[in-house]
């Protein structure tokens, strides 16, 4: 993306569901769209795709390297190892040289010297304008679009020259053994001023136009090197309208610039096409007075907190350059040191699991096994020999469940065969792993499971590939009867067929989570909110509810410029172990909005009840999940008051309401 579109083109961020599952990874090898890919490709891709089944180590790192031509360098790349230690696990280029009516790859040279070092490479292409080459054809809407897929036209015949020159790029890493993260025509889901000429056009004619593409440089021009990656903007609608199909597609991504990370749209969207996900395109938002943000104003740390919390499917993400780059902001060193991130000199596609991972962090609920301290019970069925607690390796803290077993049985389990309650618990995850000895075959499965009640009825978590590097196996609680009667927790281990050997298998970390606590359903009144600076109200209505059957309302007088809906709490009180707040909020669809009303979760917390905030999400009369992570609250242990802050647009007047419903903590 230019920096000039920047601010154009973000002009909405809606809150994405709380968090997606990572999918499980699969025994079988992935394999990507085109059939004819060639091997180093098809690894690449199938690293990918297991990526999100690992303990940590998941993520690869990402740095734009500017656009093809005298804006292409890796200064910027010299300056992140500079600050963080850590060269980033990917680089990319752009074809697209700075507006010119021709394509740019002279960024190649740098593109194979990084492959050769283990890393991965991405190509995008602000392409020229068929119709209008040159920088301001970039943001001329194209009204021919359909005439892209006729060379006979005028229009058809200046895109077939573009795609040649895309293509002897393309070629020249081909040749060289160069697999590409290839990503055309993106943010296709916007439209007016800032928008690209191939943005906002009608969905069926952008999908032929992209499959004509795929086709002419993957068969017309035998390229068998290229991933294709689909990439909306996440701050608009019509996420998955343009997607051109599984059989054209390899990577699912979206470009976000939000003020808060944990705010970017789209990921359940996107992660549902059940493709390799992935952050096509990072970085903080621009200041509207400048169209660039201001320096060291964004904390990119922020990033590993939303992907490991809210986003954990995310195989890459790819930081912008210049004003936007994480070496110009605040939070470089958390991002690329976070546990789960891949940088340079860490990628093994040789291998789908990386026993030199780090542990994955904690999550939130209570470790009801951590082996720190023995057995604790837990014994084994079909092991050769242990279980033992041992500290050659832990997903947390120094040990873990170990026991050698042989491959050749179809089934071996570690299990604890006694009482237990868990009706306070929502959900049960454990960690478990394999040592990287013996013939594993295809890939050795492991489950999750408990028995309950009189006839020990079973429930488990379903299959999951584990690997050296470990994989998180979850369950969910809602469905399993007699909670407060469980009678035997374990992990059942399943050697695929031809496996061979001996091996051991490891367990660690079994954690069970409370569900959210409400704050606020106000299913039977207002529940102790009151208001600031509103007109009338509030009270508990029924003509909206993000759940349940009612929620808060508060008449509001838009010039007022701000309409605060607050908790009180008559003592403080201590909110410690809680990791996330969130609330679903809402404006009615009355009165001169301007703008949009924005509205942000705060907490007053401390011996001074101190001011911290979510940051700012859009809202409107859908309703807009907020969402705030308390992490970054120094003292919950004396929390005064929480609640939402409403903000109207300059520009707004007129009388409205806002609403508020489902305020939870976990």
């Amino acid at each position: 993306m230019f920096q000039k579109a920047r601010a154009a083109l973000i002009s909405a961020l809606l809150l994405a569901p709380l968090v997606v599952a990572a999918p499980a990874a699969s025994a079988a090898t992935a394999a990507p769209s085109d059939p004819q890919a060639t091997a180093a490709t098809g690894r690449v891709f199938d690293w990918l795709s297991h990526l999100p089944g690992r303990a940590g180590n998941r993520v690869v790192s990402g740095l734009f390297g500017g656009y093809s031509g005298s804006a292409f360098s890796l200064a910027q790349t010299e300056d992140l190892k500079t600050q963080t230690g850590q060269y980033p696990g990917l680089i990319a280029c752009d074809y697209g040289s700075r507006g010119s009516s021709t394509i740019d790859s002279s960024c190649n040279a740098d593109l194979k010297n990084w492959s050769a070092k283990g890393g991965l490479v991405s190509v995008s292409a602000h392409m020229p304008n068929p119709a209008q080459p040159g920088l301001q054809g970039l943001y001329t809407h194209l009204d021919n679009f359909q005439q892209l897929t006729d060379p006979t036209t005028t229009v058809g015949a200046a895109w077939q020259q573009t795609l040649d020159q895309i293509a002897t790029g393309l070629a020249d890493l081909n040749g060289a053994g160069v697999p590409v993260l290839f990503r055309p025509f993106h943010e296709m889901n916007t439209s007016g001023a800032g928008a690209f000429w191939w943005s906002g056009q009608d969905r069926a004619t952008y999908i032929s136009v992209w499959q004509y593409t795929y086709r002419y440089l993957t068969q017309t021009k035998g390229l068998h090197n290229l991933l294709w990656v689909y990439s909306p903007l996440c701050g608009t609608g019509d996420r998955t309208a343009y997607y051109p199909g599984d059989a054209y597609t390899d990577v699912v991504g979206l470009d976000c610039y939000p003020t808060d990370p944990a705010a970017a749209q789209g990921y359940g969207e996107l992660t549902a096409l059940h493709k390799p996900f992935a952050f096509a395109e990072i970085g903080p938002p621009n200041d509207p007075t400048t169209n660039v943000p201001a320096p060291a104003s964004y904390d990119y740390g922020r990033w590993a907190d939303a992907i490991r919390t809210r986003f954990p499917a995310t195989t890459y993400f790819l930081a912008w350059n210049d004003k936007w780059s994480p070496t110009v902001q605040l939070g470089a060193s958390a991002l690329m040191n976070d546990r789960w991130t891949v940088d340079l000199g860490r990628i093994d596609l040789a291998a789908k699991t990386d026993p030199a991972g780090p542990p994955r962090p904690p999550a939130p609920g209570t470790v009801l096994e951590g082996f720190e301290n023995g057995l604790d019970g837990w014994g084994g069925w079909q092991t050769s020999n242990g279980p033992w607690t041992v500290n050659e390796w832990a997903s947390q803290q120094s040990y873990s469940l170990k026991a050698d077993v042989d491959l050749t049985q179809p089934e071996i389990y570690l299990n604890k065969v006694a009482r237990q309650d868990l009706s306070a618990y929502s959900t049960l995850s454990v960690d478990a792993r394999t040592a990287p000895w013996g013939n594993q075959a295809a890939g050795t499965t492991a489950k999750l499971y408990l028995r309950s009640g009189a006839n020990k009825t079973w429930y488990d978590s379903g299959s999951t590939v584990v690997g050296p590097d470990g994989a998180v196996l979850t369950m969910s609680l809602a469905g399993v009867a007699d909670l407060t009667d469980v009678e035997e927790i374990g992990v059942r281990f399943a050697p695929a067929p031809g496996a061979s050997g001996q091996s051991s298998v490891y367990v660690d970390n079994l954690t069970a989570t409370t569900p959210a606590s409400t704050l606020g359903d106000f299913e039977t009144g207002p529940d102790g909110w009151g208001g600031w600076q509103i007109k009338n109200g509030p009270w508990s209505v029924t003509e909206w509810a993000a759940q349940g059957t009612h929620s808060l309302k508060a008449d509001v007088q838009l010039e007022s410029g701000e309409a605060f809906l607050l908790r009180h709490y008559a003592t403080p009180v201590d909110l410690t172990g809680n990791l996330t707040l969130t609330a679903t909020a809402r404006t009615a669809p009355w009165g001169n909005q301007a703008a949009g009303t924005k509205a942000k979760l705060y907490v007053k917390a401390g011996a001074n009840c101190d001011w911290y905030d979510s940051g700012t999400y859009p809202v409107d009369a859908n309703g807009t999940q907020l969402y705030f992570n308390l992490a970054r609250i120094p003292d919950l242990t004396k929390v005064c008051e929480l609640g939402v802050d409403f903000v109207p647009a300059a520009g707004a007047n007129g009388q409205s309401s806002v609403y508020v419903d489902a305020m939870s903590m976990r």
